[in-house]
């Protein structure tokens, strides 16, 4: 019984963690439409500190990594509405 408990859990974080770090990933699109105009400045500006804080380790693999940081703009802007 211990073992099938053991794989369960292993298996249920198997699952889980990717998905949740795909989630992440692919909500700043959305976040970002919502905070965000056609023009890219903040509309709901109380929210963009803690917006900010959870998106720091996306915006610093943007910021070192070109192919990632275009793709995440590219992402945004789609989500957005606006064509760069």
């Amino acid at each position: 019984m211990t073992e099938n408990k053991e794989s369960r859990i292993l298996r249920f974080l198997g699952y889980s963690i990717p998905i949740l770090l795909v989630s992440y990933v692919l909500s700043i699109g959305p976040v970002a439409a919502w905070v965000l105009d056609k023009n890219g400045n903040a509309v709901n500006t109380k929210y963009m500190k803690p917006i900010m804080t959870f998106y720091g380790p996306l915006e610093w693999c943007a910021s070192n990594n070109k192919f990632v940081g275009d793709s995440i703009r590219a992402y945004i802007d789609v989500c957005n509405g606006t064509d760069r």
